[in-house]
Parts: C-alpha cells; structure tokens; sequence
C-alpha cells in the first residue's frame, strides 16, 4: 500500500512525523478542508436558486429600465412631431416610469399650453418620491412663468437651492423669466450671480426681464457689463428702449448691431409704428428689402399698418402685391390686415370692393370688413354681414357683440351673447364693463357668477364696479378671493379705499403690491391729496422720484390743489416751474389746477394770465376762472366771463351757476340773480340743488326779502341744510324778524344740537327789541349745551 494515500478515505497523508499544531493553526485548517470539501446536498441547491434569482432579477431590471428607455424614446419622438397628446397616451400606458418619463410628460402639457397641467406632474412626480434634476425644475418654472404663480415659483427655487439646481444654468435662465413675468424685479441679478459659469443665454434673460419690467437702465448696465452678447441682447435692448419711449435711443443701438436678424427689424419698425413714426417705418423697411434680408410676415403686418395709419392707398396697393408676388397672401393675418388698411385709407363701401375682389377670404378678413361697418356707425349692416358669414369665430361674435354696446344698444348686446353657442370671457367681459358704465351693477353681478369661466380681467371689471358703487366691502371679499392679480387690480382697490378714506389700508395695500406702475403712485399721491394728507402726498412724490419715475400730469395736479393755501403758496408756485421744465404747462389739467390755486390765493392776475395763454378750455377752466372772480369780490369779471363762456359755445354746469350766483350775491344783484336762477332750468336742464337754493336765500334776505326768502326755502324740493337756515337767521337778526329767527334757529338746533350759534343769534334778536326776559332765558339754556371746543392750530 501507498505509504502516501489511503485509498479508504482517499486523503493525502504526509510522510514522516505529523506536527504539532496550535488551536488557532487548527481552526485555520479546519476552514481550509471544509472549503475543499462539498457542501451539503440542501445547502447547494439553496445557493443555486439565490443565484438564479439574482440573475433574473438582473435580467428583469434591465428589460424594464430598455422598456422605460424605448418609452422615452416614443414620447420625445411624438413630441418632436407635433403630437403631444399621443405622448400622454405613451405616458398612461408606462407600468413604470423615471424623471425623463415624467419630463416629457411635462414637455407635452407645455406644448399643448396646459401649464397647470405642468406644475401638477412636477408635483406627481415629487409625491412619488422621483428626485427631481434640472430639466424638471426649468420646466416647472417655465410653467411658472406663464402663469405668473409667483407663490409656485418661489416654493420651486427652494427647493433647487435645496438640491444644488439653482447652480444650473437652464434654471437660472427659468428662475429669472419666472420672477420677471411675476413682476418681481429686485432678486433678478442675485439668481444670476448664483449660477456656476452663467452664459450669454442666462444674460439674455436677464436683460429682457429687466426691460419686461422697464427697468431699462439697468437693463442697459448689464448689457454695457457682458463680455459677450449676440443679436437676442442687441434685440432685447432694442426693445427696452421702444418700451421706454426711448425710439431714438432704439435706432441708434439698432444701427450700432453687429448682426441683425428678422425680429430685429421687425422690433424696430414695430417700435416707429406704435409712436406714431409712421414714415421712418416705411423708409426701414425699403431698406430691409434693399438688404437682402429675409422678409416675414411679422414685418409685413408692421408695414401695412403703417401704411394704413398713413392713408397710403398706393404704398398699401404695392404691399399687397409683394405679399401676392412672395407668397405671403395665403397668410390669414397679412390678409386681414390689408382688409384693415383698405378699409382705413377708403370708404367703407370702397374697401367693401376690394375685399370682394380678393380670391381667398378667411374668417379674420370677414371680421375685419365687420369691424369697419362698426366703426363707420353702420352697425346694422355689419350685422347683415355677421349673419352671412357661416364659419364664425370668436372674434365674430366679440365684435358684434362690442359693437352694439359701442352703438348703446345694450339690449341688443345682450340678445346676442345669449345666442352665442361657446360663450367666451371676452365678450362677458365686455357686456360686464357696460353693465357697470350703465349703473347696472346688479345686471354685472349676475352675468360674472354665471360666466363659463373667469379670468383677471373680468375679476377686475367686477372689482371696478364695486369701487365705482362704494361697495367697498363686495370689493375686498373680491379682491382677496382673486387667484390671480395685475396691477390694473391693485391699482383699482387703491383708489377705492382711498375714495372710502381708508387711507391706512390703501397705503398697506400699496406696500404689498408685487410690481408698481405710474398708475399705482398716481392714485395714492392722488388720493392722499384728496383726503388733506397732503405732507404725506408730497413724502410719496419725493420717493416716486427716488425711484426714477417721471411723474405724470395727473400726479403734478393732484400735488398742485395741495397749495392752494396761501401759506403754502410757494410750494405752488415751485410746482408750477416743475411743469414748465417738464414740459406739462401746457396741459389743460395742469392749466386748470394753476388757476384754481392762483384763485383761491387772491393771485387773479396770474391766474388771468394763464388763463388767456390756453388754446384749449374746457367748462373746468370757464367755472374755475368764475368761481375765482365771484371768491375774490370782483363779480363784474365773473359775469363777464359767464358772457364769453357761452360764446365760446360751451355750456355751463351747475358749478357755473353757483360761482355766478355767487358773485350776484356779493354784489347783491337780486334781479341778475333770478334771471341766472331761472336760466339753469329753462336754458340748460339743470335742476338747483341745495347750494343755488342757499345763495338765492341769502341774496333776497341780504335785500331784507325775507318773506320771499322764506317761500323760496318751503318750495324746495328737499329738506333745507345748515346753510340755509343760518341765511335766515343772520338776516332776522339784521331786519328783527322775531317770528322767522326762532323758526330758523329751531331748525338748527334740531339739526345739530350741540352748537351754540342759534341761541347767540336768537340772544341778539332779542338783545335788539329789548326783550330782557327771553335774552335770560337763553343764557342760561345755553350754559345746559354740551358743545366741543375746535382745537386750534397754526401753519407756522
């Protein structure tokens, strides 16, 4: 036998002595000859199934991820075809997904224009527990965007804050759009310093959401600060200063463009279109045709414009047949608008030709030969019109419908919108503007609960009609329901506080305001104004110029009626040099608040001065300039000027009759005085009310007519004020006519019974006849009155 094997258990033996081995030594071989040895039966088959389950395990996990992948694929391949909706289809029908699955799902809301549908994927996708990266994040605030859901946004930035996103500098680029378009301007620089390595697209954006919200210094700082700028800079600059009205500044940086491509020149000359530069419009584009540049039909839309605003029926005849020649009449909006020009540069019944003669007639070229009839007051065969034409539109409908309201037929607006098969929020809207212009709040009520769906606008039309019917109250519980507001709607709450006197919750509302624009300081300044704040009115003029807003000519006549005090006459006339540097002395608003301060500071020759200066005046100026001569004794001049009024042929007001009335009074003109009385109702329609009444009571008491006074006084059609029974009564006191002085006082202690000024009148009627008795009597109930003492003051 083999010294060496033992052919029984068949393991190897060493020849010679065996070692000695330590515990530790024999563990070791221990684990050495069980790994040589083979596993248990159990145990084998145990491992075997963990290794098949591992390996099918792998294998499922990568036919599902190659399913996801080849999901993703279909859905980009969709939406870069133009379908989204067969993406959302892919989408429902995924069994899993990962964050591109839920990207795309995003793009295709985006392409359909569903943004709410956006944000509600982004936050589907964060419930389930998917880590958002930076194509979602730019996605949802591109949503964000357009909504203007700043609250959304800022919850959004957060979180890319939280997970590193906002170094990305695609959603730098959305963060920046999103806050613009939200009107939030100050945080604009600080999201792009917080970009890792930001490129000129991220600079863009900046660039233009400054300029979005005229903020075009410092957009033009940026700009002069980039290292690199390509033609969308150069654009958005352009743009800036359009916005700005800045149109010289815009063609010098337009001519300054290294490169130009269509949307610059289509800016440009839509810039000399919208201010009225309608020649240098026409002379742009010769040179772009000159050019060689590409021509779109944006540029052409411009161009017809400008030769509709020019009446060129031969420039807008040559448009018409470069449009024929390259093509771009099958455009439906180059047709309408050269419908549009013919129907401006010709009569109605001329365009009507040339539209008859066009071979093609789309929808918007039909509502474009409507709009024309509307405008040429032929509403009724705009009508005929509408009724002929069968594939109407929305905008049809919406005209027909703003041209019965613009002809005042409200009923038969009304009519037609109850006709309208998918009733829109324009045409609503429009109904409910004339409902609240008619005092038919109710009517607006009615239809705004009742609209299909609503929008900001028509929210705030409804807001309007409250403010404009006092209900304040309707319009907080509005306002502060309202999802979604512009600054057309603060403004509008602002002033309605304002007209209410709430001037605390006016100025919160103004600090809360996201974005603020010329109107917005306007009506606070207005406001504070009208309420006798006036130090406070001119704190917010001083920090509206703090904030490079060129004040407007209603904020300068608001702060001129403030010095009409001649304590603060030289404030006044440091406003007035204000308007003639900027411009504004020749604006009858301004005109007419320089006379009224002039007036009541006795400064008539100045007043005069202004007043024969104007080329224009309205029956402010006349009644202004009235009211002045009859306030400051020289009633002559006041009459005078009533004479050149009417020959000027504008007719008075009720405030005319009262500074008339007024001056007769002064000068105690009885017999002028009833010719003027009797000249408001016979000539002119105007009922009296209670201050011509009070001016005629005290003409004829001044005259010692009080019987006559007091049958003028039971003839009113309404309850006699203060004033007019305080006429009587100063005038018994002069005649001591005992019986009517203790009717007259009477009557104003029923009216205010803690004055005092009744009994110190009756005490001397009586005082005069000497009824010693009845003066003691009225001492002593005149102890009894609880009167409050007015506090004085000083302006010093």
């Amino acid at each position: 036998m083999d010294p060496a094997h033992c052919k029984s258990c068949k393991i190897a033996v060493s020849p010679g002595p065996v070692p000695l081995l330590g515990s530790s030594q024999l563990w070791h071989a221990s684990r050495a000859r069980a790994a040589e040895m083979p596993p248990p039966l159990g145990v084998a088959r145990a491992a075997s199934r963990r290794a098949t389950s591992s390996v099918a395990r792998r294998r499922m996990s990568g036919l599902c991820d190659a399913a996801i992948a080849s999901a993703n694929r279909l859905m980009g391949w969709h939406l870069r075809a133009g379908r989204p909706d067969a993406a959302r289809e892919v989408f429902d029908g995924m069994p899993r997904r990962d964050v591109v699955s839920w990207n795309s799902l995003m793009a295709a809301h985006a392409r359909s224009g569903e943004y709410a549908g956006v944000a509600a994927a982004f936050v589907e996708m964060r419930r389930r527990g998917i880590r958002a990266d930076g194509a979602s994040v730019s996605a949802v605030l591109s949503a964000c965007a357009r909504m203007e859901a700043l609250e959304l946004g800022r919850c959004v930035h957060g979180l890319a804050i939280k997970t590193g996103a906002s170094w990305n500098v695609f959603v730098g680029a959305s963060l920046t759009t999103m806050y613009a378009n939200c009107g939030v301007f100050g945080c604009l620089e600080r999201v792009v310093d917080a970009v890792d390595r930001p490129n000129v697209a991220l600079w863009n954006a900046l660039v233009s959401g400054l300029v979005m919200n005229r903020r075009v210094e410092d957009a033009r700082r940026v700009f002069d600060q980039m290292t690199e700028r390509n033609v969308v800079t150069w654009t958005a600059m352009i743009k800036g200063y359009v916005v700005a009205d800045e149109v010289g500044r815009a063609f010098e940086m337009f001519n300054l463009m290294p490169a130009k491509n269509s949307v610059s020149w289509c800016v440009m000359m839509g810039g000399f279109v919208n201010h009225g530069l309608f020649r240098e419009a026409v002379d742009l584009f010769k040179l772009l045709v000159s050019s060689g540049e590409v021509i779109t039909s944006s540029v052409l839309v411009k161009i017809v414009s400008a030769s509709s605003s020019l009446k060129s029926i031969g420039g807008g005849r040559c448009i018409h047949c470069f449009a024929v020649k390259h093509g771009f009449i099958l455009d439906q909006i180059i047709e309408a608008s050269l419908v549009m020009m013919y129907c401006n540069c010709l009569d109605v019944d001329e365009a009507w030709l040339e539209f008859d003669r066009m071979e093609r007639k789309h929808v918007g070229s039909w509502n474009a030969i409507i709009s024309a009839y509307i405008h040429a007051n032929r509403i009724d065969e705009a009508r005929q019109l509408f009724d002929s034409l069968i594939d109407r539109d929305k905008i049809s409908w919406n005209l027909m419908v703003s041209g019965y309201i613009k002809d005042g037929r409200v009923a038969d607006a009304t009519e037609l919108y109850s006709k309208m098969h998918e009733k829109n929020v324009e045409a609503a809207t429009a109904l409910m503007s004339c409902f609240v212009d008619n005092g038919m709040l109710d009517k607006a009520r009615h239809l705004f609960y009742n609209m299909p769906q609503v929008d900001v606008m028509s929210c705030t039309t409804l807001l309007f009609g409250y403010v404009k019917g006092g209900y304040i109250d309707d319009a907080l519980d509005l306002f502060h329901r309202m999802r979604k507001r512009t600054v057309v709607t603060y403004n509008v709450m602002i002033a309605g506080l304002l007209q209410q006197g709430m001037v605390t919750e006016a100025y919160k509302l103004f600090d809360e305001t996201p974005t603020r624009d010329l109107v917005t300081w306007s009506c606070l300044i207005s406001g504070l104004a009208q309420n006798g704040l006036n130090n406070d009115a001119l704190k917010l003029y001083k920090k509206m110029l703090l904030s490079n807003i060129r004040p407007t000519d209603l904020v300068l006549s608001s702060l001129i009626g403030c010095f009409s005090h001649h304590s603060m006459m030289v404030l006044g006339q440091q406003f007035h040099g204000i308007t003639i540097k900027l411009g504004f002395e020749s604006h009858l608003l301004i005109q007419n608040s320089l006379i009224s301060i002039y007036c009541k500071s006795a400064e008539m020759i100045m007043a005069q001065a202004i007043f024969d200066r104007m080329t224009s005046r309205d029956v402010v100026t006349w009644n202004t300039m009235i009211c002045g001569y009859a306030l400051n004794g020289l009633c002559q001049n006041a009459i005078e000027t009533f004479g050149n009024m009417k020959k000027s042929q504008v007719d008075p007001d009720d405030i005319t009759f009262i500074g008339i009335l007024s001056a007769c009074n002064h000068m105690s003109l009885l017999e002028e005085g009833k010719h003027f009385f009797n000249m408001m109702t016979c000539n002119y329609g105007i009922l009296p009310n209670k201050m011509h009444y009070a001016c005629m009571v005290d003409l004829l008491s001044r005259r010692g007519m009080l019987d006559q006074a007091e049958e003028l006084v039971k003839s009113m059609p309404f309850e006699p004020d203060c004033a007019i029974w305080t006429s009587l009564l100063s005038s018994c006191r002069l005649n001591g006519n005992d019986r009517l002085a203790e009717h007259a006082a009477s009557q104003l202690i029923t009216i205010n019974p803690t004055t005092k000024m009744p009994y110190l009148h009756l005490i001397s009627v009586n005082g005069s006849t000497k009824r010693w008795g009845v003066v003691d009597n009225l001492s002593s109930q005149i102890r009894n009155v609880a009167t409050e003492k007015e506090v004085g003051y000083s302006w010093i």
